[in-house]
């Protein structure tokens, strides 16, 4: 599986290439006021990694744009659901023999959901399911606005 690698603190996050979009320089560097935000004016999806993970020492240097699940081929500026992540370290394969499920133990805390599956090495990497953080910010986020 490609995947793009953000370093965190004590762990690195895979974010499959096939789910995403775009890549851009977040300038800012600073965090936003809350781990999700919704711009009804175009309808984007801002969700900020490191304040969805109480990170918040983290420094953003990354967006990375999702694509629309049933519109890949959408390019507006509408719709979008954008994250806000530590740097993208480098785009790596991680190998599918590779990447273990996540233990039970797990099951029943808060963002486990997020994650379909980890590497084991040096430091943990956990891979992101993409769809169900986008699925968690639609129904708790867009759906209340």
């Amino acid at each position: 599986m490609r995947v793009f690698l953000c370093a965190f603190n004590n762990f690195f996050l895979a974010i499959p290439m096939n789910s995403v979009l775009s890549l851009f320089l977040y300038a800012d560097g600073e965090q936003q006021g809350n781990s999700v935000a919704y711009n009804q004016f175009n309808r984007t999806i801002t969700v900020s990694l490191p304040l969805l993970f109480n990170l918040s020492h983290e420094n953003i240097r990354h967006g990375i744009v999702l694509q629309n699940p049933g519109n890949e081929d959408d390019d507006t500026a509408e719709n979008k659901v954008v994250l806000l992540s530590t740097a993208v370290e480098c785009e790596t394969e991680i190998p599918d023999e590779e990447i273990f499920p996540i233990p039970k133990i797990f099951n029943d805390t808060r963002f486990s959901a997020f994650f379909c599956g980890m590497q084991c090495a040096d430091s943990p990497v956990l891979i992101l399911n993409s769809s169900a953080l986008v699925q968690y910010a639609q129904k708790e986020y867009v759906c209340q606005a």
